[in-house]
């Protein structure tokens, strides 16, 4: 508690409350509660963030992950760079199956073999064994036809009717 006789030796003294602790408390209240300065346009704060932030580090690394022209560039350059041996298993494997399929080589080949003609001796294997299996087959057929005919010729009316 104050007394009157503890401030009795400040009558006269002048005192001015700038800078006083309620003063500065009531200016610094001012400030929050100010509209103008509470709501400021973002292009007003100076504002920095750390650039080894770990939003901005993981933003920067999906940059680069999603960028088309890094990852062309990338693929441009591998392009000519990887070399393939010529004679590789696999190459050499596709180069023969390019020559098996192809319509043109394949033609090609027809013509030529037209060309030469063919060798047909009346000796030749391929020829005694045809003959064979024809022989063989027309005989299997000659006897099969024969006894699906078997006793179906009994009881024709003329001889002309019998085979």
């Amino acid at each position: 508690a104050i007394y009157k006789a503890d401030m009795e030796w400040m009558r006269g003294v002048g005192w001015v409350p700038i800078g006083s602790l309620d003063v500065e408390k009531a200016k610094k209240a001012g400030e929050i509660l100010s509209e103008r300065h509470y709501r400021q346009h973002p292009c007003n704060f100076k504002f920095t963030s750390k650039s080894d932030a770990m939003p901005i580090a993981l933003a920067q690394a999906n940059a680069k992950t999603i960028n088309k022209r890094l990852y062309t560039e990338a693929w441009e350059k591998d392009k000519v760079q990887i070399h393939v041996m010529p004679d590789t298993p696999e190459i050499i494997l596709a180069q023969q199956n390019k020559i098996n399929t192809s319509q043109k080589l394949y033609k090609l080949a027809n013509e030529e073999s037209k060309k030469k003609g063919y060798d047909l001796r009346a000796d030749a294997i391929s020829i005694k064994a045809a003959r064979a299996s024809r022989d063989i087959a027309s005989d299997y057929k000659y006897k099969a036809g024969f006894r699906k005919q078997t006793g179906h010729h009994i009881g024709a009316r003329s001889v002309k009717d019998d085979p």
